[in-house]
């Protein structure tokens, strides 16, 4: 593989997807190259997405079941991939909030760029804290995201999620949810976690998962949850 050294590898200017394969097809690939493209545009990337790079890389592939990672920056279009390690795990999370805030008013946050070391960092932390991820606020004290999945939340029977202005990365899976299932996009205050009846945080790979704490707060309920666990089921997840 050959590499460029250009201003994605100096400052990080470029943009990543990761995207699930399941029996060598690539999972929502419309969400991921529109959201791509959308990025390589505030970017000012002027790089084509070569579609038939990422199905050749497939087909290429003696495994048909993987994570595939799309990097592109102004000299490079690299595509990778990595084991899938949510194809055989299905367990409830634990989330530690970030001591780190996220600032709903950079422009960066909203894309996946490869600016990303802060959430791999947080994430390692609430690990080793013994938790399994971050969850970060913003400076108002909203709940944004977690260190690397959206967040939705259960009261009364009805799901709620962040809305986009509280920082947050607009996750291909969390635009499917919203598609296909009621949610309303709100801002949620962490002052009032211990309202809600259940939570779950989604992303590409791992589609849905349970969440069961938050720092002290205990979440018992999973039925949302299981719901969309079973629907995604027919998508490979």
């Amino acid at each position: 593989m050959k590499i460029e050294f250009d201003d994605g590898f100096s400052f990080g200017k470029g943009v990543f997807e990761t995207i699930k394969v399941v029996d060598g097809m690539p999972l929502f690939l419309e969400d991921h190259l529109k959201r791509l493209k959308n990025s390589l545009d505030f970017f000012e990337i002027k790089t084509d997405i070569d579609e038939k790079k990422i199905y050749e890389y497939i087909d290429k592939s003696n495994n048909k079941n993987f994570a595939m990672k799309v990097i592109i920056s102004d000299k490079n279009f690299i595509v990778t991939s990595r084991e899938d390690n949510y194809r055989n795990d299905n367990k409830s999370y634990k989330l530690k909030i970030s001591k780190v805030k996220r600032n709903s008013t950079s422009k960066i946050i909203y894309h996946k760029s490869l600016s990303y070391y802060e959430n791999i960092l947080e994430h390692r932390l609430a690990v080793g804290g013994g938790y399994d991820s971050a969850l970060f606020l913003n400076e108002r004290e909203e709940i944004s995201e977690t260190s690397f999945a959206n967040i939705f939340f259960v009261k009364n029977d009805k799901i709620y999620t962040p809305t986009v202005s509280s920082g947050l990365l607009r996750g291909t899976m969390r635009g499917f949810l919203i598609k296909n299932f009621e949610i309303i996009e709100d801002k949620i205050y962490a002052k009032n976690l211990d309202s809600f009846d259940e939570c779950f945080i989604s992303n590409s790979l791992m589609g849905v998962r349970n969440v069961v704490s938050i720092d002290e707060i205990k979440f018992n309920r999973n039925v949302k949850t299981k719901i969309i666990q079973d629907y995604l089921k027919k998508f490979g997840f």
